[in-house]
């Protein structure tokens, strides 16, 4: 499944893609991309180490172009183009300058941590993903070329997630296998430590694998680019998208082109349901709605062998959703596992009842001081890229400014050049917190409770913000991270109440999200929203300095005709603001 290095070595030679082991429904999906590019890319969620970037750098052996990686700190310049510098410098001539873009030409663009990058990169990536050029109006210099690429993305969903409507616009999408049996693991090890021992042997000893590989690709890829979509799967896979309740046709089409790819592999010249089959899952894992009906299994009963002794299976059938962020209960350290939210059970709440469903009430406006908490943290925007964030945003220094430079120094020097000043929007996380205890149910306080949680979730849509649904009852504390706004939404209309407060739990769980990689730095915009009527037993106050990185606000959600106000005390002892549900 993984040759062990997790694409953290880099060496002369890529390891060989046909010495890679398992992993076959990404290889499946590598394939069906590297036979027709239109599919859209594949994005690939799963933790390191499990050969994903290895996959994708041996991937770019299949295809006529090169590989070329998007590092995270690049600038927009830099992926589109812009001037030669030198050329404008030395001659005073506007000529263009080729970005990655132009270089991922006919090859592969490949972003590792694809969800870190920023919305504007993203933007531009996936428009020229889509259209097949890239058009440049900017400094001066009008111009367009040519950008076909695959675009394939990883990512680690620990890490935080894509906005839906960016998961969406991959073709594909893929879970990383991560369990290993004992066996595969010691193969994997042996192969690698064969390659680090001698690099140009083990290459050359897979190079025959490689390059009847590499040929097969490229009958394939000259086949499908002759082949129309005929064939009895063809409407299947308008079936399969109406059950699978998908937005759009983005979906149908990448499953045609993938299932007509998958044809052509298997020396098929019209679609069957077999092909359908095997990529179904593939197209559909990220855009499914929930409640929809999943598409049976391919595999290599159904037509899924996609390779035959060319290093990739058609397990690509069988992949299991990757769309949906991972839940899970949170002990008292801040780990740990149990049920998702609004689940009746954890693993510590055998033989207790199930939560009594509640039902959420509209909030149509959020309390004052949480709607200008939320304001303060949107911020105006710019059309286009440029955005303006009014809160811990950091001014960067752009691109070059031709027009005022040239208009100052009509031959300017290195030194007199002028650079647009470019605010970067910061990352943010806002941690939204639901007490669901008794007394919160027993009152009506929850209902109001997931109303104004529900607002909270569609405003952080809006912010572009990550959100963590934190939702704590009886002695568990569950946490659903970055699934989009209106994943949140469903999951916070299913939660029911009942049992105790595990305040503690939930404060622990909120503060190890806070310190998850991708929101460590200090940059993060982190923001706990606390909703509960205060009616808590636990002893927080140690918790106060650590808390004061959250920022936190406590929602007094108290409903009950005789209020006793602890709400306003549970805030004093995290040094948190306070504001009641009611005032507006």
């Amino acid at each position: 499944m993984s040759d062990g290095s997790g694409g953290d070595v880099l060496s002369g030679s890529p390891f060989p893609w046909s010495a890679v082991l398992g992993q076959e429904r990404l290889k499946l999906a590598l394939l069906l991309c590297a036979i027709d590019p239109a599919i859209g890319g594949v994005l690939i969620r799963g933790p390191r180490g499990v050969a994903k970037t290895t996959l994708a750098r041996g991937f770019a052996e299949l295809l006529p172009g090169r590989f070329v990686e998007l590092p995270l700190g690049a600038t927009e310049e830099r992926v589109t183009g812009t001037l030669d510098l030198g050329r404008v410098l030395q001659r005073g001539e506007v000529q263009f300058s080729p970005g990655l873009l132009a270089r991922a030409h006919e090859g592969v663009l490949y972003v590792d941590e694809v969800n870190l990058l920023p919305d504007a990169l993203v933007d531009l990536l996936l428009d020229a993903a889509a259209t097949g050029k890239n058009v440049v109006e900017r400094d001066g210099v009008s111009h367009a070329h040519a950008a076909r690429f695959v675009l394939v993305g990883t990512m680690n969903p620990e890490e935080g997630e894509l906005r839906p409507q960016f998961v969406d616009r991959f073709g594909l999408s893929v879970l990383a296998d991560s369990e290993l049996p004992p066996r595969e693991r010691a193969q994997i090890v042996l192969r690698r430590l064969e390659f680090e021992r001698d690099e140009a042997r083990f290459v050359a000893s897979f190079a025959d694998e490689q390059r009847a590989l590499a040929e097969r690709c490229a009958r394939a890829r000259q086949r499908a680019a002759g082949l129309g979509f005929e064939g009895p799967g063809r409407e299947r896979v308008a079936e399969l998208c109406h059950a699978a309740r998908v937005e759009g046709v983005r979906a149908d089409l990448a499953m045609l082109r993938a299932a007509r790819a998958h044809a052509v592999w298997q020396g098929r010249d019209v679609i069957e349901h077999a092909d359908v089959d095997a990529v179904a899952e593939l197209a559909l894992a990220h855009r499914r709605r929930e409640g929809a009906e999943s598409p049976p299994r391919g595999g290599a009963g159904t037509g899924g062998a996609a390779a035959s002794g060319a290093g990739a299976s058609g397990a690509g059938g069988s992949a299991t959703s990757g769309g949906r962020a991972t839940t899970g209960g949170v002990s008292a350290s801040g780990s740990g596992q149990g049920s998702g939210v609004g689940s009746g059970q954890g693993e510590g709440d055998s033989g207790r009842l199930p939560p009594v469903p509640v039902r959420s009430v509209v909030v149509k406006r959020l309390p004052a001081e949480v709607a200008g908490a939320v304001a303060r943290r949107t911020g105006p925007t710019l059309a286009g890229s440029r955005r303006v964030t009014r809160r811990r945003s950091s001014t960067r220094r752009g691109g070059i400014d031709w027009v005022a430079t040239l208009l100052a120094h009509p031959r300017p020097v290195y030194s007199q050049l002028c650079y647009r000043s470019r605010p970067s929007l910061p990352v943010q996380l806002w941690l939204v917190a639901i007490d669901c205890s008794s007394s919160m149910l027993q009152s009506g306080a929850l209902g109001v409770a997931k109303g104004v949680a529900q607002a909270l979730a569609l405003a952080a849509g809006r912010a572009r913000a990550q959100v963590a649904l934190i939702s704590f009852s009886g002695e568990q504390a569950r946490t659903e991270l970055g699934a989009g706004p209106s994943t949140l939404e469903r999951a916070i209309s299913g939660l029911g109440g009942g049992g105790g407060t595990p305040l503690r739990r939930a404060l622990l769980a909120a503060l190890a999200l806070g310190q998850r990689p991708a929101y460590r730095d200090a940059a993060v915009d982190k923001r706990l929203f606390l909703l509960s009527d205060g009616r808590n037993r636990e002893d927080i106050r140690d918790l106060h300095e650590r808390c004061r990185e959250l920022t936190p606000i406590v929602i007094d959600c108290e409903r009950s005709t005789l209020r006793l106000g602890r709400a306003r005390g549970l805030a004093a002892a995290l040094g948190a603001g306070y504001v009641h549900v009611d005032e507006r």
